[in-house]
């Protein structure tokens, strides 16, 4: 969809109506004096189409015009529009009139009456034109709030004004103004075509998705604060239910762990879990009954050796000490002959024999048999308690162990260390498993929750890559690429400074730059008048035809207000005085030249663009003149000179 001006009307304040028509396609040329009202043309077009303020100069035209008005041709069918003169101290006017049809004729005077605001008179415009509902979002980190493309900036691309095609610090119209500047940067890329005409929905979509995932990372959020130093101390509770035997269940997650915590509070503390036998306190205490066993008979053996081993040395040193008594009067002596008296050796008569004396020595024989007995015993019985004694080191050792292992157990809870009755421990685990599961809240199973989670962040992944600065960045080099060798082609035509060099249009600075052998050159850098308009020119029509090309949302109009003054003198007075034949034949030549490629450019522009020349100079050349609509001389104005003023009628 596209919008174009069929004609320029003017309503006088008694009724009466001025047109002034243009071509739809192509060239149209309004030619004339100064002050006769062809500057003001760009200031009624811009009202009529909503601008905030007329800026139409006080003076005939806004004494004498009671409303404004632009025929239209839309892309399907025409339209009028008209906005009411504001009054004077006033800046603008809400009046609105809005005619729709197949074909629509400038209505009368009679027939203007307010039917829509300016409101109103944007949107229609704005859906003309084909702007599609698109927002752009300032990257994160900016202040500036999302700012949603509309005719009005569009606009910036129809309109060069007179004080504006000369300006070598700026290219576009009103982005004097650093706030439309911006707003004019920020949908450049939506007018060009960058960013697609379905972006808007999908940074919605985007929107929601984001919108979506911070509710459900917030819902885990709080769960997992919910949770917080909980999720540990709900496992240590299950732990001390599996020692005592209320549970025996082993779990990952939180869930799991509070599930298993409700079932250990249903268990019967009368009816002892065959899983207590098997809880290591029990297992230790019956190590350590064992033990304790083990060292008792150890005892008890190791006391008999002792014992033994007592009596024998007491039996040995008796026997010692009756031998040595014996053995040194020689009572004993076997050499000795049994009829010999023992003490001075003389043969006793055969009757003197005493037979208790061979009673005695068979005795005593015997006694040292049995104490050769107990010497050849006495190193089995140290053996014996050797090994006793390592018996019992070992088992000391081993009750040791075991009692650091019951303390580590006991030590691991102190209430349960303190509480020896089975039922008593279940009673306490449990006790404290229901006051842990009363302050925690009924919570969700949070896998769900993930999953949803993982699924947004990965739509919105995707999408945030569609949507991405790199992939609009990305666009833009490749339009500015198809742009620039366009453009370029336009510098050398005009015949430009530094036209040898590669042209292009820079969108951060919104202007052009000349990328010269000594580096980039731009458009406020240039040295010359000539230079500047011919920037000017190349860049709106280059833009137009990309627009037009590209069936881009933008009005199929361009006004370019007095191209030619730079070959003026600026002394209005002398200038206005003055032909194209009054100039020097090279500034002749160069005005030619460049409207001829004004005429060239546009009509090589597939679905003609509408320019509307407003101009001084006047060519002698067909293909101006037969542009020409109307030439504002020797009377002919804008507004008739009989027109009434405000307050006269």
């Amino acid at each position: 969809m596209t919008i174009k001006i069929l004609e320029i009307v003017i309503y006088s304040h008694d009724g009466r109506k001025r047109v002034l028509p243009l071509n739809a396609d192509g060239v149209s040329v309004i030619t004339g004096a100064s002050k006769t009202g062809k500057s003001a043309l760009i200031d009624i077009v811009d009202y009529c189409f909503g601008a905030n303020e007329c800026r139409v100069p006080d003076g005939p035209i806004r004494y004498s015009v009671s409303w404004f008005g632009l025929r239209l041709r839309l892309e399907s069918g025409e339209a009028f529009i008209g906005r009411k003169c504001p009054a004077v101290r006033f800046k603008s006017s809400e009046d609105c009139f809005v005619s729709i049809g197949n074909i629509v004729e400038s209505p009368d005077a009679s027939a203007l009456r307010q039917t829509t605001n300016t409101r109103g008179l944007l949107s229609l415009l704005s859906g003309w034109t084909g702007i599609s509902e698109n927002l752009f979002e300032p990257p994160e980190g900016q202040t500036r709030l999302p700012l949603s493309a509309n005719v009005r900036h569009a606009l910036a691309f129809c309109f060069q004004p007179q004080d504006e095609i000369i300006r070598k610090h700026q290219l576009f119209h009103g982005t004097d103004d650093n706030f439309y500047a911006q707003a004019i940067k920020d949908t450049l890329p939506y007018f060009l075509g960058a960013v697609d005409d379905d972006y808007v929905r999908k940074c919605q979509e985007l929107k929601r998705l984001r919108d979506q995932l911070r509710a459900v990372m917030r819902q885990l959020s709080e769960l997992n604060s919910i949770q917080g130093d909980g999720v540990g101390k709900a496992f240590a509770l299950l732990a001390q239910a599996r020692d005592t035997g209320l549970s025996a269940t082993i779990t990952d997650s939180w869930e799991e762990t509070i599930a298993a915590l409700k079932l250990a509070l249903l268990v019967d503390l009368g009816q002892p879990d065959e899983l207590s036998k098997n809880s290591e306190y029990r297992r230790l205490s019956d190590v350590r009954s064992v033990l304790l066993e083990e060292q008792r008979r150890t005892k008890d053996e190791m006391d008999a050796l002792l014992t033994y081993e007592r009596d024998a040395h007491g039996y040995s040193r008796e026997a010692r000490e009756q031998q040595s008594r014996l053995t040194s009067i020689g009572i004993f002596d076997d050499t000795a002959p049994a009829h010999a008296c023992p003490l001075c050796d003389q043969a006793l008569p055969q009757d003197d024999q005493q037979p208790e004396l061979v009673n005695l020595r068979n005795e005593l024989a015997s006694v040292a048999s049995r104490l050769e007995t107990v010497v050849q015993n006495s190193p089995r019985i140290e053996r014996a308690i050797n090994e006793v004694t390592t018996r019992l080191n070992r088992t000391r050792s081993a009750l040791i162990s075991n009692r650091q292992q019951l303390e580590a157990v006991r030590t691991a809870n102190e209430p349960l260390r303190l509480a020896n009755d089975e039922i008593a421990r279940r009673a306490l685990v449990q006790g404290r498993i229901s006051l842990y599961l009363e302050s925690v809240p009924d919570l969700p199973d949070t896998s769900a929750l993930q999953r949803q989670a993982e699924e947004l962040r990965t739509a919105y992944a995707s999408l945030e890559g569609e949507l991405s600065d790199d992939v609009v960045t990305e666009r833009m080099t490749s339009i500015g690429s198809i742009l620039s060798q366009q453009m370029t082609d336009g510098a050398r035509s005009l015949m430009l400074e530094h036209s040898a060099s590669p042209l292009r249009l820079d969108a951060k600075r919104l202007t052009l730059v000349a990328d010269t052998a000594n580096g980039p050159v731009p458009m406020s850098r240039t040295g010359s008048g000539e230079s500047w308009v011919g920037y000017h020119l190349i860049a709106h029509l280059t833009l137009h035809n990309w627009f037009a090309q590209r069936e881009r949302p933008v009005p199929r109009f361009l006004f370019l207000d007095q191209p030619s003054q730079v070959y003026f003198p600026p002394e209005k007075e002398i200038a206005a005085e003055m032909s194209v034949d009054d100039l020097s034949e090279d500034d002749r030549s160069a005005v030619k030249r460049m409207f001829k490629y004004v005429f060239d450019a546009t009509n090589s522009i597939s679905s003609n663009v509408q320019v509307i020349v407003i101009e001084h100079a006047d060519i002698d050349e067909e293909w101006f003149q037969s542009a020409v609509k109307e030439r504002w001389r020797r009377g002919l104005k804008l507004v008739p000179v009989d027109w009434p003023r405000l307050g006269s009628v």
